[in-house]
């Protein structure tokens, strides 16, 4: 009878959309804070488990504001918490690849 052969490549999830996001607190080997990250469940074990780390816990209720600064995004594509960014214009400056600039103009 053969062997059966293992595959132990980890293989990365697919994005999960924004009502699909977990907030976790990670640890690195030694216990210490390792920081904040959000992602898909999947994505934040992935991570985890690629960087030889570990998930202390998972947080409920968290702020958009505080997602926006203090956590980092470890899933795939676009980040669905990144703050959106208007674009004035619809061409953009060749050299520097600038969709247009923002014009303050008075009120009164």
């Amino acid at each position: 009878m053969r062997q059966q052969e293992f595959n132990f490549y980890l293989i990365k999830p697919t994005r999960g959309q924004i009502d699909r996001q977990e907030y976790a607190l990670i640890r690195d080997a030694e216990g210490g804070k390792a920081g904040y990250v959000h992602g898909t469940y999947e994505e934040v074990e992935f991570y985890c488990v690629a960087n030889d780390l570990w998930v202390d816990r998972y947080l409920d209720h968290v702020t958009p504001m505080t997602v926006q600064k203090h956590f980092k995004y470890v899933g795939s594509g676009q980040n669905p918490c990144a703050t959106a960014v208007p674009f004035y214009n619809e061409k953009a400056d060749p050299k520097t690849g600038i969709r247009g600039h923002r014009i303050f103009k008075e009120k009164f």
